[in-house]
């Protein structure tokens, strides 16, 4: 069983539809970024990966994330980058996110136009914005709470393991990792 917990985050072409709303009408993931920590806090492995959707992105989300249509050229696609996305979150028992239901989704969604079904997904969840949400009234935004918890602002780069890097600070800070291997246990 393996003893490490993944912290992941994905950048999109856009935010997802209801549910009901047809796959191909969802959008799709354009970069996913993933790190690896122990029980000690150690980050012991990262993930940074572009992933070309098939189409063209927005201006819009080019303005939020920095990813350009030219930068996406020649990135694999979802289901190419599915061997590297096996192997990083089949290492971990336990995932965590910010907003871990949109991030789930995005990956579902991805996993289900490639009709992949055996997809490695740990068994433990924990979504920082859940897991705040009462304490904040209102979801915090992953800014708000990393300044928060670390006393320092979040440059916000909306790069997907740039989040991951700081959200993997505010898991440690706050010892949800130890959490996490308290309930495995």
């Amino acid at each position: 069983m393996s003893n490490l917990v993944l912290v992941f985050d994905t950048e999109t072409t856009g935010l997802t539809l209801h549910p009901s709303a047809p796959l191909a009408k969802q959008p799709k993931i354009i970069e996913l970024g993933a790190a690896l920590v122990d029980e000690q806090g150690q980050v012991v492995e990262t993930l940074s990966q572009l992933v070309h959707p098939g189409e063209d992105i927005t201006d819009e989300i080019t303005r939020i994330t920095g990813i350009t249509n030219d930068a996406l050229v020649g990135a694999p696609s979802f289901k190419d980058a599915l061997p590297q996305l096996r192997h990083i979150f089949g290492q971990a028992f336990a995932v965590f996110a910010h907003n871990l239901p949109f991030d789930r989704a995005m990956i579902r969604n991805d996993l289900a136009r490639c009709d992949v079904l055996d997809f490695p997904w740990p068994a433990q969840e924990y979504c920082t914005v859940g897991l705040h949400k009462d304490q904040w009234g209102r979801n915090p935004k992953l800014t708000e709470l990393y300044e928060f918890t670390l006393n320092k602002p979040l440059p916000q780069t909306h790069r997907a393991l740039d989040d991951v890097m700081a959200l993997v600070e505010v898991v440690l800070a706050l010892d949800l990792h130890k959490m996490a291997f308290e309930e495995k246990a």
